[in-house]
């Protein structure tokens, strides 16, 4: 589905009253100035922002930016939704208006209806279905330490694990959705509490990319009708699959005859199964677990967990069919009528 759009919509208007940000020179003198964003309400107590830009001459801005969320705006949520990123941005471009009092001429809808403005930044994410909420949290663990990018090993925010989080370009992450609805930043409105939507989400695990504008130019993407649905499907499988992911390594008999010994007892526990959590002394787990992790093992990964579902969902989770709207989203519109199309 697509999640965060940035982008610049083309529209005369009367600037909003929003404030202006000033950088003032030793004299006195304005060296220059921008405009402050407006939030507009949206659906289910969501909100998005925008601003103003440039200027005709006349008194008048010529650029609306937008950076926000269209799905989660429409819908109240974004736990599911759609592809279509050119009939979101219009629906909210409609729903902004009305919300400003604002009156774009004929030509200025229809140019975003087919999509004809710069798009400088978009979140495509999938939601894949494991087991339980705890093989996605083990799917996190492993991938903290099993996978890698061209950026390099991933890192670890909260409970989200990012790779090229800092790149100008592109980044992947990945996080519990079910934990995700759960934080009092990114909770469901109460009147979304009572769907199913919680239910779905609580084993789902979701991967996300964001595509800057170098990258976007790259792809020969820039302005926002490039982007199509299948477009867009395209790309995120595309760089899903520039991840590389490892299964656990289980040592030959040289190889861990070959460990200090205060290593091999404690890796011949975790083959065991053992949860070491509970069986060493704090400090001792942690530094185990550093000496380890260049063996390719992690001890916080419990070895049934590994032996069971770590080679599934490092590597075949990825591949397989990710988990589709259901059927209960539409006929309850809890999803935007474009996801049908």
């Amino acid at each position: 589905m697509i999640d965060w759009v940035t982008c610049e919509l083309p529209f005369v208007h009367q600037p909003l009253e929003s404030g202006l940000v000033c950088k003032l020179a030793a004299d006195g003198e304005v060296e220059w100035a921008t405009r402050c964003r407006v939030q507009v309400p949206g659906s289910h107590e969501s909100s998005i922002q925008v601003r103003s830009l440039d200027g005709d001459g006349a008194g008048h801005a010529t650029r609306l930016h937008f950076s926000g969320n269209p799905s989660k705006f429409l819908q109240g949520h974004n736990v599911f939704g759609s592809d279509d990123l050119v009939t979101l941005m219009y629906d909210t471009f409609l729903v902004l208006c009305r919300a400003l009092g604002l009156s774009p001429s004929l030509q200025e809808v229809r140019a975003v209806k087919r999509g004809d403005y710069p798009l400088s930044m978009v979140d495509i994410n999938q939601s894949y279905e494991l087991p339980t909420r705890q093989d996605v949290l083990a799917w996190i663990r492993a991938a903290e330490f099993k996978s890698r990018t061209r950026h390099g090993r991933p890192q670890m925010k909260g409970g989200t694990l990012y790779w090229g989080k800092t790149s100008q370009r592109w980044a992947l992450k990945v996080y519990s959705k079910g934990e995700e609805i759960e934080a009092s930043k990114h909770q469901l409105p109460d009147d979304l509490l009572s769907t199913p939507i919680p239910a779905w989400a609580d084993n789902k695990l979701r991967l996300e990319l964001r595509i800057k504008k170098k990258q976007l130019t790259k792809h020969d993407i820039t302005i926002a009708r490039d982007m199509t649905a299948d477009r867009a499907r395209e790309l995120f499988s595309e760089y899903v699959r520039k991840l590389e992911m490892n299964e656990q390594v289980a040592l030959s008999s040289e190889e861990q005859l070959a460990l200090p010994q205060k290593l091999r007892s404690t890796y011949i526990l975790w083959r065991s199964g053992e949860d070491l959590r509970h069986t060493l002394p704090k400090a001792t787990y942690y530094r185990h677990r550093n000496e380890l992790l260049p063996y390719g093992i992690d001890i916080a990964i419990s070895r049934d967990v590994v032996d069971r579902s770590n080679v599934v969902p490092l590597i075949r989770v990825l591949e397989a069919t990710p988990a589709g709207i259901p059927e209960w989203a539409f006929q309850q519109r809890l999803v935007h009528r474009s996801a049908a199309l």
